[in-house]
C-alpha cells in the first residue's frame, strides 16, 4: 500500500526550530520582514502570497506583500525593488512568477540582491548552485525534495534517479545538488524520446514539469518513488501535479503529492533563508 507523504508534519518540525530563533530575534528587538511582490493580480499568485503570509505568522516571521499594476514598466518595477532592498530588516525579496509578457522576468530578478533573494532565482546564485559553490541559501523546492526523502530514510545512492524538468526550481539545482554529493541520476524532459522506458525503469522519479498527469500508474515500476514538485493551475482553480495521483497509487510505495506534499515543505525551507539571512545581521553584526 501506498504511503502518501505528509508535507505539512515534515514542514512543522522546520518551522518550530525557525520559531525558536525568530523570538530571540524580537527580544533584541529585530524583527526580519520577507517582501512579496506581486505584479498584477492573478488569483493563484494572491492565493500562494496569503498561504505564506500565514505560515509566517504562526512563527512570528513577518510577510510583506507589495502589489503593483499589471501595466507596470520594468524600469519602474527595478526601480521599486531596488527601494525595497534598502530597508534593513528586510531580509528576503521574492517575486511572484509569473511576471506580465512585457516585463523581462531574470531582468527583474536580477535586481534583487543576491543575499537577498531568498528564492535562488538570481543569476548571480544559479550560477553559485550549478557550480556548487557554497553561499548563503538553499534552493528551497530542490532542498524541500531532499528534506522529505531524508525524513523517510531514502538512501539515495541505491535508487535509479530519473529527474523530470530542468527548470530553475527543481530539476537544475536538484542536479547540481546531487552532482556534488556523486549521486548518480537520469534527467529527462516532455521532449525525451525514450521518456516513458526512462521512467519505466526509475526506482525514484522527482518530477517538476508542470505538467498534469505527465507520468501515469501505467508507465510506472512496481514500488517506485515519486515526488511530485509539477505545480500548475487546473481549470477549477484546483493546484494539480505532473503525477496522476490516482493511478500510481496502485503501484507506488511512496508518493509525494500535489498539494499536501513538496509545497509546505518549500515554504519552511523558504523561511529558513530569510531567518539565514536575519542570523548573518543579528549573530555577526556583518553589513550587507
Amino acid at each position: 500500500m501506498v504511503q502518501i507523504v505528509d508535507g505539512n508534519k515534515i514542514a512543522d518540525k522546520i518551522l518550530a526550530d525557525l520559531a525558536g530563533r525568530i523570538a530571540k530575534f524580537h527580544q533584541a528587538g529585530f524583527s526580519p520582514k520577507l517582501t512579496a511582490i506581486q505584479v498584477g493580480s492573478d488569483p493563484a499568485s494572491s492565493s500562494y502570497i496569503k498561504i505564506k503570509q500565514k505560515k509566517a505568522a504562526a512563527i512570528g516571521l513577518r510577510v510583506e506583500a507589495v502589489n503593483y499594476p499589471a501595466n507596470i514598466s520594468q524600469p519602474e518595477l527595478q526601480n521599486a525593488i531596488s527601494n525595497l532592498s534598502e530597508d534593513k530588516e528586510v531580509r528576503g525579496i521574492l517575486v511572484q512568477l509569473p511576471l506580465p509578457n512585457h516585463l523581462d522576468g531574470q531582468k527583474v530578478l536580477d535586481t534583487i540582491p543576491p543575499e537577498l533573494d531568498i528564492d535562488c532565482l538570481t543569476s548571480v546564485n544559479k550560477q553559485k548552485i550549478i557550480n556548487s559553490e557554497e553561499f548563503l541559501f538553499s534552493p528551497p523546492a530542490a532542498t524541500a525534495v531532499l528534506a522529505i526523502l531524508d525524513y523517510y530514510h531514502i538512501d539515495l545512492p541505491k535508487e535509479n534517479i530519473l529527474i523530470v524538468g530542468s527548470g530553475d526550481l527543481i530539476g537544475k539545482p536538484l542536479a547540481a545538488i546531487l552532482l556534488k554529493q556523486n549521486i548518480n541520476f537520469e534527467i529527462a524532459n516532455r521532449g525525451t524520446k525514450n521518456f516513458e522506458e526512462l521512467v519505466g525503469k526509475a526506482t525514484l522519479i522527482i518530477t517538476g514539469a508542470g505538467s498534469p498527469g505527465l507520468i501515469t500508474g501505467e508507465m510506472i515500476r512496481k514500488n517506485a518513488i515519486l515526488i511530485d514538485a509539477g505545480t500548475t493551475g487546473s481549470e477549477t482553480g484546483a493546484i494539480v501535479g505532473d503525477v496522476d495521483a490516482e493511478t500510481v497509487k496502485e503501484k507506488a510505495r511512496l508518493l509525494a503529492p500535489v498539494p499536501g506534499g513538496v509545497g509546505p515543505v518549500t515554504i519552511a525551507m523558504l523561511f529558513r533563508n530569510v531567518v539565514a539571512s536575519a542570523s548573518r545581521i543579528f549573530d555577526t553584526g556583518k553589513p550587507r
